[in-house]
């Protein structure tokens, strides 16, 4: 944009901020020493900062450190390459609150025709972004439970099966099912089974480590990955505990209840080689385990 801007605010510097004000979006301006030139009404409510505060102030004197670092270096760019720029960026540590903007910027010349600052615009896209990972959730996440869903468990099986082949490790995958919670259904109601199912959900994540992920795969149905182990004991211990942990609860929404869990338990590489051939083996042998009146565990074959 060749129109030296300085020099226009200079000469007319009340008409000019009347209008600038009118306009409902936040607009800003720099110098190429990256100087707040100025700003309309609409960037002081969005950034808290009056005007006057903001003039002839650099982004490392107004905003956070790593905020003005990014600020700064998409200037430096702009200014290397002049002309137009779009990027979106997460300014929530500059504002104290969610906020997910576009910035629009374009470089503005003296009457030499010497690029010597930049004109801003930010368009708050926060709730469309929100939207967006609300939806990426959904769709990767039981919505009753908000665990990993099959999809997400596909994903990370294959992730995790080829570092498994890469560093020459195993990984494992439990199959559970909740003994007797059909019966929680007919006697106590779905809705109760659906708050008992989150309660499970939430007890089985706190028995996990890091790196262990639980998902909802069916309708009382969860697999568990087990990313990496040295050997059968440490899964023999997790089986236990997280059937200890299920078994525990005997008392639910004021009322008793009596429930159990069985598993089974598949390694890669040599239970199988994909996931549905892991998957069949860890469901064949939950269904072995629950021979044991009160669920068990099961290795698969």
């Amino acid at each position: 944009m060749s129109f030296d801007l300085v020099h226009f605010i200079n000469e007319h510097a009340q008409s000019f901020h009347e209008v600038l004000d009118l306009i409902p979006i936040p607009l800003f301006a720099k110098d190429r020493q990256g100087k707040y030139l100025t700003c309309n009404k609409a960037y002081e409510e969005t950034s808290g900062k009056l005007r006057q505060e903001m003039i002839g102030k650099t982004v490392y004197d107004l905003w956070p450190k790593s905020q003005a670092e990014l600020f700064f270096l998409k200037d430096k760019e702009l200014f290397d390459t002049p002309g137009q720029q779009i990027y979106e960026a997460d300014i929530s540590a500059s504002f104290g609150k969610k906020c997910i903007v576009q910035f629009h910027k374009v470089t503005f010349q003296n009457n030499a025709g010497e690029t010597i600052g930049l004109l801003g615009a930010i368009f708050d896209i926060t709730e469309r972004k929100v939207m967006e990972e609300r939806l990426k959730f959904l769709g990767n996440h039981d919505p009753l439970t908000e665990l990993p869903n099959r999809r997400q468990l596909i994903q990370d099986f294959e992730y995790e099966s080829k570092r498994a082949l890469r560093y020459d490790r195993k990984l494992a995958l439990y199959y559970m099912d909740i003994n007797k919670f059909k019966k929680i259904n007919d006697d106590l109601g779905h809705d109760t089974g659906d708050a008992l199912l989150q309660f499970i959900s939430e007890k089985v994540k706190n028995l996990l480590r890091e790196n262990e992920t639980i998902y909802r795969v069916g309708g009382d149905e969860f697999c568990i990955l087990v990313p990496e182990f040295d050997h059968k004991e440490q899964l023999k211990i997790l089986a236990e505990r997280v059937i200890n942990g299920i078994s525990a609860i005997n008392h639910f929404g004021g009322m008793e209840i009596n429930i159990g869990c069985s598993v089974g338990i598949a390694i890669f590489p040599e239970n199988g080689k994909t996931l549905a051939e892991i998957t069949t083996s860890s469901d064949k042998a939950m269904f072995a385990s629950k021979k044991s009146p009160n669920g068990g565990f099961y290795f698969g074959e």
